[in-house]
């Protein structure tokens, strides 16, 4: 067998290995509920949340410790905040769930996915193609739309050296798909989460399965994520 080809073999070899291998139960939390702001003078705003196990916290004993969340409710404005996000979900799934996301009439919508099909191998160009749709159709009708990027997969803690090399990889070809997407739309904000990479080389900010971040994870996505936020809400509120 070539060098190659028995690298390949035992790179995919791993992968399965990190994927299959049993994980502590974790559920994800329903993060739905009022976000108060009781020195606020401004309308409350219905926030939709679309994507995957990065909106649900599992392993996180409290709805609040979620990064949306805990960036919304640093910002002086009430929120309906109303979670669609399933955990496991690809680009495919949320495409699924737009138009029932829609018919909530939301002042704003967030988007976070990518990371999954990044893990499971989606053809770069099927998910560019799928995300890109799915942007748009939010674009066209929602008054203002944001996006978080793709983290460093390579830093989670239960992935065994040089996977994590293929991982860093793939998170970075994702996330300049959905950089170059999100840029093509002037109602359309990023959250950059990539600037909390560096927190995420401590494994004691993942849960116990070393997969999903901790709270201490979640807060620094939050506060990554705070300035392209705070765009879109006010785009929302000037709607």
């Amino acid at each position: 067998m070539a060098p190659g080809v028995a690298l390949a073999a035992a790179l995919a070899g791993e992968a399965m290995w990190v994927m299959r291998r049993p994980l502590p139960t974790m559920t994800g939390i329903d993060t739905s509920g009022w976000i108060a702001a009781p020195r606020s003078r401004e309308r409350p705003l219905r926030v939709v949340a679309l994507g995957d196990s990065t909106l649900t916290g599992p392993g996180l004993l409290d709805a609040r410790h979620v990064w949306l969340r805990a960036a919304l409710a640093e910002l002086a404005t009430p929120f309906e905040f109303v979670s669609m996000a399933v955990g496991g979900s690809r680009v495919a799934d949320v495409a699924r769930r737009l138009d029932e996301a829609i018919e909530q009439r939301p002042d704003l919508v967030v988007v976070a996915v990518g990371a999954n099909d990044a893990l499971h191998g989606t053809p770069r160009r099927a998910f560019r193609t799928r995300f890109e749709q799915l942007v748009d159709q939010l674009a066209g009708e929602v008054p203002s739309v944001a996006v978080a990027n793709i983290g460093d997969l390579g830093n989670i803690a239960r992935v065994p050296y040089p996977l994590t090399s293929v991982l860093r990889w793939r998170s970075q070809v994702m996330c300049s798909v959905v950089e170059a997407v999100v840029d093509g739309y002037e109602t359309v904000d990023l959250l950059d989460v990539t600037v909390s990479d560096h927190v995420f080389r401590d494994r004691s900010v993942f849960t116990a399965d070393l997969f999903h971040p901790a709270e201490a994870g979640h807060a620094a996505w939050a506060a990554a994520a705070l300035p392209g936020l705070r765009s879109a809400v006010a785009r929302a509120h000037a709607s």
